[in-house]
């Protein structure tokens, strides 16, 4: 086999592959022989066909075939004796199939990329630490109560805090716009859910009573059928709702499971649910911090087969999602829409490969019990969630992946130039800036 590799860019490459001709013809000669022992044509009994017969009637399906054969396994061979690392199914041309010649044919291909740097030695880290305080518990403990609040009618004037229960009809142009009637619609005052001219309408009203208000849509409201239009609202108050924020007793602990219903219990199960709240946020944040300073002027090219393959992966989770909201999912999705985000985690996770495989790291068994271990702590029966995990390999696989990049990460870090930072827990937990959301949600694969 004569086998010659072009260099076409960065990581493409071209491949010309010729094959003796009598590994061709032999190949051909051993299938029109198997088709002599099982083809059936009128006026034959099965297996006394002349060979003629057989040749005149299947020789370009035997030729078809056994050139689909050997094109596979020489790729192959080809590829391994020129230690080629391909990334991807290649693209393969027939240049000659023709019984008594050399086979011959173009594979073109890209290969797996050089990754320029696979660490982040001395580079600046920014590391946020915080503590939970009785502060952090007790505005848990406010949250907590005011999404237990229930409403009781009262005869008032309606004012921030209240829920009240409305029918309303609005109209733009004199007629009822699509989505601008309800019955029996909850709004509680103060929340910001409408528009602040109907909500304003609405304050200070009392059951029984009717109130007209006009306002304008917003320029950029989500309905495009009456943005920016005016409108007017007729509303009517059928119910005024004071709220009724429940006391710190035991029926309220043991409704967040707390079985002895006292306050110390309830407190301490907040203080360890935050806690684990911040380490999976500090992982999160590590993580993205180190991973941006790993890309940082760190170029090179993501073969497009497996840009391909995550733009799939990217579309077939919206098909299932939009699926499992009884949504339209078999629509067109262009796909020119996942391609940057595509981009960016196929290299990010070519390079979290380089680092994984120059630190030859592998999962660390206890890490990665914890971390099943730790998953489980939320379930009824956490032992057998943990048997559950083990008992699957393909399950396992997916925490050891995880694991592994936790591994790469923490050495990484040791080679950056770290600086501590402490701050409130608030602060800490506080949403990232939209700019930041994208990348911060970005996945990478280790192994």
């Amino acid at each position: 086999m004569d086998v010659s590799v072009e260099t076409t860019g960065a990581i493409g490459r071209k491949m010309t592959v010729k094959v003796p001709a009598e590994q061709l013809d032999g190949a051909v000669a051993a299938r029109l022989k198997r088709l002599a022992r099982t083809a059936k044509i009128p006026g034959f009994r099965p297996g006394k066909i002349p060979m003629k017969v057989i040749e005149s009637r299947f020789a370009d399906q035997a030729l078809a075939e056994a050139a689909d054969e050997i094109i596979s396994s020489s790729y192959m061979e080809a590829i391994n004796g020129e230690s080629l690392d391909a990334a991807g199914p290649p693209s393969i041309e027939p240049k000659n199939l023709t019984r008594g010649e050399d086979l011959e044919f173009i594979a073109n291909f890209e290969v797996f990329p050089e990754v320029p740097r696979t660490d982040i030695r001395d580079m600046p880290i920014e590391r946020q630490t915080c503590e939970v305080v009785d502060d952090d518990i007790d505005r848990t403990i406010e949250t907590l109560r005011e999404q237990r609040t229930t409403y009781e009618a009262a005869e008032k004037a309606s004012e921030e805090g209240d829920r009240v229960l409305i029918d309303f009809e609005g109209r733009v142009d004199g007629e009822v716009f699509e989505g601008g009637e309800a019955k029996d619609y909850p709004v509680v005052l103060g929340k910001g859910a409408l528009l602040p001219e109907f909500e304003s309408g609405v304050t200070g009203a009392r059951a029984g009573e009717e109130v007209t208000v006009q306002l304008t849509f917003p320029e950029d409201y989500p309905g495009a059928q009456v943005a920016g239009k005016a409108a007017e609202f007729k509303i009517s108050v059928k119910e005024v709702g004071a709220p009724k924020v429940p006391e710190i007793d035991e029926d309220f602990v043991r409704t967040f499971g707390v079985e002895d219903g006292s306050e110390s219990a309830f407190r301490q199960e907040i203080r360890t649910s935050l806690e684990r709240e911040r380490d999976q946020r500090a992982r999160s944040q590590v993580r993205q911090a180190v991973l941006e300073a790993l890309m940082k002027d760190n170029e090179f090219e993501a073969p497009s087969a497996l840009v391909d393959e995550e733009i799939n992966r990217s579309i077939m989770a919206v098909r299932q999602q939009l699926e499992q909201q009884g949504l339209p999912h078999d629509a067109p999705i262009d796909r020119a829409n996942y391609l940057d985000e595509a981009y960016r985690r196929v290299r990010l996770g070519l390079a979290m490969h380089g680092v994984v495989k120059r630190l030859e790291i592998k999962p660390d068994a206890d890490r990665v019990r914890e971390r099943v271990e730790e998953m489980g702590s939320t379930y009824s029966d956490p032992e057998q969630f943990v048997r559950w995990y083990f008992e699957d390999k393909s399950r396992l696989a997916q925490i050891e992946s995880v694991i592994i990049e936790e591994q790469a990460i923490d050495a990484l870090l040791d080679e950056a130039s770290i600086t501590d930072t402490t701050v409130s827990f608030e602060e800490f937990m506080r949403p990232p800036a939209p700019a930041t959301v994208a990348a911060e949600d970005e996945k990478s694969d280790a192994e």
